[in-house]
């Protein structure tokens, strides 16, 4: 089985407030608190809205905007989480 994943570029220029659906591989998403203290450190931190938050079963994916990528990668490290993965999912348009 081929395990191909489609992604789309991140602009790190683009500052605009367009949200995109960035996702994030976290490490030990088998563990369900994991998945819990994503979300409280997410929403606790005010960056990211509950509506704006997928959790999946090896990371979260967040709807926001590309310079929001950076500080949510730091909120992250400080909480401990272990980041493998930043990406945008390729959706084709139209």
């Amino acid at each position: 089985m081929n395990k191909i994943l489609l992604i789309n570029r991140l602009d790190p220029q683009d500052y605009s407030d367009e949200k995109h659906k960035i996702f994030f591989m976290i490490g030990g998403m088998n563990l369900p608190e994991t998945g819990n203290r994503i979300v409280d450190a997410i929403l606790q931190s005010n960056l990211v809205e509950a509506d704006d938050m997928v959790l999946k079963y090896n990371g979260i994916e967040l709807n926001i905007s590309v310079q929001q990528i950076p500080a949510i990668v730091k909120l992250l490290s400080k909480e401990n989480f272990s980041i493998y993965e930043i990406y945008k999912p390729y959706t084709p348009e139209g």
